[in-house]
């Protein structure tokens, strides 16, 4: 982890060595997500492929099981609830 400081004009210089592993160039778009009361960045084409290429994956596993939209929905909850408790619950209770 790095610390980086923010200018006057709101802007922030992420290291070149993240740069270069994340692979961010002049023009690559960041999202600014919100996480509890945190925030992150993420590349916006990684992200893209990724949730394209997790629906693919997920829509053939679901047909494969006989699942509906339904099923899956409360499982996906289920197992959001279960990752926030093991990963956020002592810092913000719950």
């Amino acid at each position: 982890m790095q610390l980086v400081s923010v200018t006057r004009k709101g802007q922030v210089t992420i290291p070149e060595e993240v740069r270069r592993k994340v692979g961010i160039r002049l023009g690559t778009k960041l999202l600014v997500e919100s996480i509890g009361k945190e925030y992150v960045l993420m590349k916006k084409v990684e992200m893209a492929r990724s949730i394209d290429e997790l629906q693919r994956i997920g829509r053939r596993l679901a047909k494969q099981q006989g699942l509906t939209p339904s099923e899956i929905r409360r499982e996906i909850e289920k197992i959001r609830a279960e990752i926030w408790k093991k990963k956020y619950a002592r810092r913000y209770g719950g």
